[in-house]
């Protein structure tokens, strides 16, 4: 989670009667075709811009970071360079980094990780997503681990949200077998399938979640989709609650990991509302033509108009009705295709300005 924080380079700040304390250092944070190589180094990401759409909810000023709170042992440091990065407890456990001030129900988060682990060791960490608030107790959302009482309220996060795992370690020893993008617990990746970088690099992560459909997005890759289903029990911890548990809309947090190599930066965090409907893309090849195959779902209780648009054609589609599919196979006329994106632009229903939202797809070559 955090490296430690001496005393005297600590500051407490108490914003909200009844909420808990942060420690503030001061001190100098698809149905998609998964074509990846074991380790692809990403180059090194530059401050973010601001994108249309997007709240920043961490930029990287100690204002920003009075924003958030902290439950659980450990912590996060704000660096002078703008970064917060995570440090263990002393007697170890972990926490989150939560942001108080909204709920989010469909969304995008976007943020930068480095894993900055001592020495040769890798870090781990996670992204905590849609979970309740973490100032107290909640009903129905223990802070347990598989039934087991841990007295640190971050398990609420953990047994009523998700976390979106954070962790490039190898496949070996006592690791952690779950990786970068794993929806911990229910739909995990291996090493592989997390597409890793060397210690030291800035990556991009969005986690873009529409109804109970979650999508992880690393360096404009898609690696992992899930559909949170009812009443799945947590492998491994059926004393915990079950799939059940993980609802609509909640707040989105960073973690700090239990032991002092779970070193991990995070910078530039920003959210997007998003309209209640998902976008899946994937390029198939048919007669040695590559196809890029677009799939979008209203998860909405209201008809929406919106338009599928790939470099090879777009389509629209008027009034898709709640629960049905708009769907799209657009013909590239090549044996292959560079890596891209789809974008899906949804209208507003009350005259705005519509929602432009890309999903990439890999590059696929068919001959």
């Amino acid at each position: 989670m955090s490296p430690h924080l001496s005393a005297a380079a600590a500051t407490r700040t108490d914003r909200h009667p009844g909420r808990l304390t942060k420690i503030v250092g001061t001190a100098a944070l698809a149905a998609l075709t998964l074509a990846a190589p074991a380790s692809a180094a990403a180059p090194t990401a530059a401050p973010a811009a601001d994108e249309p759409g997007y709240d920043v909810i961490f930029d990287g000023t100690q204002d920003s970071f009075d924003h958030w709170e902290y439950a659980g042992d450990g912590g996060f440091d704000l660096l002078d360079d703008g970064t917060i990065r995570s440090r263990a407890g002393a007697g170890g456990g972990f926490g989150t980094l939560w942001y108080p001030e909204q709920q989010y129900g469909d969304f995008s988060l976007l943020l930068e990780f480095r894993d900055d682990a001592p020495d040769d060791l890798r870090g781990n960490s996670g992204v905590q997503v849609r979970f309740p608030d973490l100032s107290g107790p909640v009903d129905g959302c223990p802070t347990t681990f598989n039934g087991s009482e841990t007295n640190n309220l971050s398990w609420i996060a953990v047994n009523c949200g998700h976390e979106i795992q954070v962790n490039d370690s190898p496949e070996e020893g006592n690791n952690d077998p779950r990786k970068t993008g794993s929806i911990y617990g229910f739909a995990d990746l291996d090493l592989e399938q997390a597409m890793p970088t060397e210690k030291g690099v800035w990556n991009e992560l969005e986690v873009r979640v529409v109804g109970q459909h979650y999508t992880v997005i690393r360096n404009g890759v898609v690696i992992n989709e899930y559909e949170n289903l009812p009443g799945v029990p947590f492998p491994g911890r059926p004393e915990d609650p079950d799939s059940s548990s993980r609802g609509l809309v909640g707040h989105v947090g960073v973690q700090a990991h239990g032991s002092a190599p779970d070193v991990v930066s995070f910078r530039n965090i920003r959210v997007r509302e998003l309209p209640p409907v998902t976008s899946e893309a994937s390029v198939r090849c048919l007669g040695g033509t590559a196809y890029v195959a677009v799939r979008a779902q209203n998860l909405g209780d209201a008809p929406v108009d919106l338009t599928l648009a790939t470099p090879s054609g777009e389509r629209s589609f008027t009034a898709v009705q709640p629960q049905r599919n708009a769907y799209q196979s657009f013909s590239t006329r090549a044996s292959s295709v560079e890596a891209g994106s789809v974008s899906l632009t949804v209208a507003s229903d009350n005259g705005g300005e519509p929602v432009v939202v890309d999903t990439p797809y890999p590059a696929t070559a068919c001959g």
